[in-house]
């Protein structure tokens, strides 16, 4: 076995079998997957379904652009290692990886959407089995801490007391935003019964370009949601993709959807470093690198705020 430093939120390695041949392994962890629930059974339970839901579109719905994992001699995809650590395998892709971040390639984006849009026309064969996703954000329990108490200081770590600083300047807007989404979460209910089978992360960085085709990886957060979940990662405007994504299904998607998911990934990043800098933690390349992405990701506050007020800018 050798160490691969890829990706975020688990552990990888290569694996060599008796045979020559290679595998894929991914360790995670239970305590750091909250959107499976709030304790370690709950979120081994979620994560397995997730697992099984991939298996099933790879080898029931044939569709081959999902890397789903591979299956133990018992048939289940995911093995405990202790409480509070899972193992699971899949197979060892060799080809073209892509940077975290915003589509900027037309025909990959292209691409990414008739994916989706295939993934999303597969729902009868994994509804039963498939988590329902519910809009949230990681780390709210620690944001909302903060909220409530903005002026009470962090001793958690090296970056504690700057972080701090810096969300403390902004708590009135924070909290302003926070707000706003639960009660777009609440508005948008009857809007979002319409349900497809759901990636959640299709950004580019979850593919890869192997032997010439298009795989899409990562399925730990696939899930039962409206369509806007993951196209609202991959289209930036109604020019750059939506009208793409509703010629292929017949279907048009909702700008209020469309802001309620991308608001939720920003309030992802801001509530998970308000989880990382209030609690114990290291100086640490991966905490500066979020050290040093706050302030600019607070500068954004103002065009969200806007979104939140006016549903239909996300559209634009």
């Amino acid at each position: 076995m050798e160490y691969v430093p890829a990706g975020a939120g688990s552990y990888h390695w290569k694996l060599t079998d008796d045979s020559g041949r290679f595998h894929f392994v991914t360790v995670d962890d239970l305590d750091s997957k909250d959107w499976f629930g709030d304790v370690r059974e709950s979120v081994f339970a979620g994560l397995g379904r997730a697992l099984s839901t991939a298996a099933a579109l790879r080898h029931d719905a044939g569709l081959e652009f999902v890397v789903a994992p591979i299956a133990a001699g018992n048939g289940e995809f995911l093995r405990r290692v202790d409480d509070r650590y899972t193992v699971s395998v899949f197979p060892f892709l060799t080809g073209l990886s892509y940077p975290f971040g915003a589509y900027t390639d037309e025909r990959l984006r292209d691409q990414a959407l008739d994916m989706i849009a295939s993934l999303h026309q597969s729902a009868a064969a994994v509804k039963d089995r498939a988590p329902c996703h519910v809009p949230s954000y990681g780390g709210r329990d620690d944001l909302a801490a903060f909220l409530a108490e903005p002026d009470r200081p962090w001793d958690g770590g090296p970056f504690s007391d700057a972080a701090h600083g810096l969300l403390r300047t902004h708590a009135a807007a924070i909290a302003e935003l926070a707000t706003g989404f639960d009660r777009l979460v609440e508005a948008t209910a009857p809007a979002r019964q319409h349900l497809v089978i759901s990636h959640g992360e299709p950004h580019q960085a979850n593919l890869m370009s192997v032997d010439g085709r298009l795989v899409l990886i990562d399925w730990d957060t696939v899930a039962m949601a409206p369509p806007e979940r993951d196209v609202s990662l991959i289209a930036t405007s109604r020019s750059e993709g939506i009208d793409r994504y509703e010629k292929a299904t017949g279907r048009a998607l909702d700008s209020a959807l469309i802001a309620l998911y991308r608001l939720r990934w920003y309030l992802d990043d801001l509530a998970s470093a308000a989880r990382l800098f209030r609690n114990p933690h290291r100086d640490s390349a991966d905490t500066r690198l979020l050290r040093d992405g706050l302030a600019p990701h607070l500068e954004q506050l103002p065009r969200w705020l806007q979104i939140l007020r006016e549903p239909a800018t996300a559209m634009r």
